[in-house]
């Protein structure tokens, strides 16, 4: 019987092993196709980063690319690991390549918040920066990645000042996680944050200084005529509107009704919101779906 259990649990730590490494593989990237290009798509040359949230991987963002490159909307160009220690690992090239996607892909994602994750952003975005020469990158990031992206411009002086962020997309971010569903967003303004990140962000965006303006797209999710996406209540994301200033940003959000947390980087509603708002050629007026 001991050696059942034994063989059992061998067998469940293989499988466990097996599942993390083919979760970690990146998305296949498709080239667009040079004679499908769309009239109503601007295809430049700012590339775009995804960042997972917690335990996020690389199916993460699968579907995302896989339905931007059969439209022939964007195209998967770069792959990114990120070891345990901090060690980046850069795959592809976003040189001469529009509408380029970066899939980043942490290969450790359960760690305890998302200071980890913080430090790792810095690094790659200072490598892409300092090695590929991006100087303007688009951003899209869900839960705890989006926090993280958020805590790292706001920590460096350099990522402010040496690359620009034209657009923000963040998908079920909670930048003040002091509440609950159960309070609106001005009661909670009333109320005052008890979240030390929090607090730590607001004197850092007190002296927050990017190269140029930022659009910022907080979009998050809604289930069960709930004001959360199951996993983060919306007054934790709206509160990321209490950092920015008009002087170098622009703010829009929008709450998906039927939208659970994985569901905003899976739900094609969101999907399509997104393109629209990085590569189409009209700007676009977020509204309440």
């Amino acid at each position: 019987m001991k050696k059942l259990l034994f063989a059992f649990g061998i067998f469940l730590i293989v499988l466990g092993l097996g599942l993390q490494l083919f979760f970690l593989r990146g998305t296949k990237g498709q080239a667009l196709r040079p004679n499908e290009l769309r009239s109503n798509i601007a295809y430049n040359d700012v590339p775009t980063l995804l960042i997972p949230g917690w335990g996020g991987n690389g199916w993460t963002y699968s579907k995302l690319i896989k339905h931007y490159q059969a439209e022939n909307i964007a195209q998967k160009t770069m792959t990114i690991h990120v070891s345990p220690t901090g060690k980046v690992k850069v795959k592809g090239t976003v040189a001469h390549k529009k509408n380029a996607l970066i899939q980043l892909i942490f290969d450790w994602n359960y760690t305890k918040d998302y200071v980890p994750q913080t430090k790792w952003l810095k690094k790659t975005i200072t490598l892409l920066h300092e090695r590929y020469h991006v100087d303007k990158l688009n951003i899209i990031a869900h839960s705890w990645g989006g926090s993280a992206f958020v805590h790292a411009v706001a920590d460096s002086k350099i990522l402010q000042k040496q690359v620009a962020y034209p657009k923000v997309i963040l998908l079920g971010t909670p930048i003040d996680e002091s509440f609950d569903e159960n309070i609106s967003y001005r009661q909670a303004q009333k109320q005052g944050s008890n979240d030390e990140n929090y607090k730590q962000l607001v004197k850092k965006f007190k002296r927050f200084a990017p190269q140029s303006n930022i659009t910022f797209y907080n979009l998050m999710g809604a289930v069960a005529g709930e004001k959360t996406d199951g996993s983060v209540p919306n007054v934790q994301s709206k509160f990321l509107q209490k950092l920015l200033r008009p002087a170098w940003s622009k703010y829009y959000q929008a709450v998906y009704q039927g939208v659970d947390h994985t569901g905003l980087h899976q739900n094609v509603r969101v999907l399509d919101t997104m393109d629209k708002i990085l590569w189409n050629k009209k700007t676009i007026a977020l509204k309440e779906q």
